[in-house]
């Protein structure tokens, strides 16, 4: 018969080999807006349209969400009793 014992303490006593962690790429940054001058969406008229009917409309929806919330506990009890 052979001795096994000495396998195992040979695999438990060896390292285990770990494999190298991948390098990470170089970071790009973009360079920064020259001072001074704006963008060409904010001179756009018709960008500032969109963005005004977008903030009216985002607005509405908060109102909307609200008075919403306000009717959920006034209906919770009763909702949960017929289940």
């Amino acid at each position: 018969m052979t001795d096994r014992s000495r396998c195992r303490r040979a695999a438990q006593s060896a390292p285990a080999a770990q494999p190298p962690a991948p390098a990470e790429p170089p970071v790009r940054r973009w360079p920064h807006p020259v001072e001074g001058q704006l963008p060409a969406m904010e001179a756009d008229p018709a960008l500032h349209y969109i963005r005004c009917a977008l903030s009216y409309q985002n607005q509405l929806l908060a109102d909307i969400k609200t008075l919403l919330q306000q009717l959920v506990p006034e209906e919770g009890p009763e909702d949960q009793a017929d289940a």
